[in-house]
């Protein structure tokens, strides 16, 4: 054979050139690293740099990237890591919603999900986009064209909120823009609470006969929403500790803690408990759209303002308390809130003859009269 360096003549076994030293035998170096496991680069600044491929985008390359290794075999040594996390490189909201909805969702309230449901149901504009694809120009004009109305709105910007965290945290994309999508003004109205002129003629009306409006003063006098009404039951009732425990809803404290009454209303609970004839034992013998109209002729009987709702009730309870100087901490556990700003912001209305008097009981310091030249 022939020397691969001098081309002199060599035996076909030789493993070595005798005249020049060059060995004859070719030995592959071995590839550590097989295609698709990523590659290492020297920036300038003398750090190194990972890089691994996502996949392709309209011809173009996607890759992920992780710099500022101080030597090359802390890149490679990286790399695997970037590798095993590529997973699917973009998901869609649809993809992001089935798997939020079998997770994050189910630990919400009963209402939330019905709500983001809902909101779900809005987003088939851009349900099968890819996350990394959509705009916050796309994802405005889905909310202003399918939210018919600001609640809906609201809760399809919290639930893409809430689907974007999912993308973020899966570095698919970087930034919520859930974030910048803008509500319009909330059409919302602040519940007007009973009046003390309304709560006695609710009495009154009691008092000659009318049980309908016994409903409605144990949910004055307990804070008790109107769903909650319609899950109670005589069994849930404990007479001997005046409380009601197991139709509290909404929150995990608005259904572990219990509904307390005071002992003025127990005969008024006892008297709907007598004339239920429910099967089941339910306090309330009807349907939601019956208990609203019933409420609506009640309301005539009564002279109550139009505004006012069954809701109401749970306003005149956390006002009443706070009008009795009842400690903020006791309200906000009667209530059954787990925040006491929302107990403060939204169920207390302090009439405004109530801020005067108390402002009245201000030291008051006079100032000297200026003296006269």
């Amino acid at each position: 054979m022939i020397c691969r360096k001098c081309s002199k003549e060599l035996p076909d076994d030789a493993i070595f050139c005798c005249w020049c030293g060059r060995k004859q035998i070719r030995e592959h170096s071995q590839r550590l690293r097989g295609n698709g496991m990523g590659s290492v680069f020297k920036m300038p600044s003398g750090k190194w740099r990972a890089e691994v491929t996502l996949g392709y985008k309209d011809g173009k390359r996607v890759c992920r990237t992780k710099s500022g290794f101080a030597t090359k075999r802390d890149a490679l040594a990286y790399l695997p890591t970037m590798y095993l996390n590529k997973g699917k490189p973009f998901s869609s909201i649809d993809d992001l919603y089935k798997a939020w909805s079998t997770s994050a969702l189910l630990k919400l309230s009963d209402s939330k999900q019905c709500a983001y449901r809902i909101a779900n149901n809005r987003l088939d504009s851009i349900r099968f986009l890819k996350v990394h694809d959509i705009t916050i120009e796309t994802l405005q004009t889905c909310i202003d064209t399918f939210g018919t109305s600001f609640y809906t709105k609201r809760d399809m910007k919290a639930l893409l909120s809430h689907l974007y965290k999912r993308a973020v945290a899966q570095q698919e994309v970087f930034t919520n823009l859930a974030e910048y999508i803008v509500l319009p003004e909330s059409a919302e109205e602040e519940t007007v609470p009973f009046d003390k002129t309304e709560v006695l003629s609710l009495w009154r009306v009691y008092s000659e006969g009318d049980l309908f409006a016994g409903y409605i003063l144990l949910m004055l006098y307990t804070g008790m929403r109107p769903g909650e009404l319609f899950k109670l039951k005589k069994d849930m009732i404990s007479w001997t500790e005046n409380h009601i425990l197991g139709c509290g809803t909404k929150t995990k404290k608005g259904k572990e803690t219990p509904i307390v009454y005071p002992d003025f209303i127990a005969p008024v609970l006892h008297a709907l408990c007598d004339q239920s004839q429910s099967k089941v034992g339910k306090v309330l013998c009807m349907n939601e759209d019956n208990f609203y109209k019933q409420f609506k002729l009640l309301k005539e009987r009564c002279g109550i303002r139009a505004e006012v709702r069954p809701y109401s009730s749970r306003h005149y309870t956390g006002t009443a308390l706070a009008l009795q100087n009842i400690s903020p901490s006791i309200i906000m556990d009667i209530m059954r809130h787990t925040d006491y700003a929302t107990t403060l912001n939204y169920y207390t209305h302090i009439p405004t003859q109530t801020m005067v008097d108390s402002v009245n009981q201000l030291p008051a310091y006079a100032a000297k009269p200026a003296k006269s030249e």
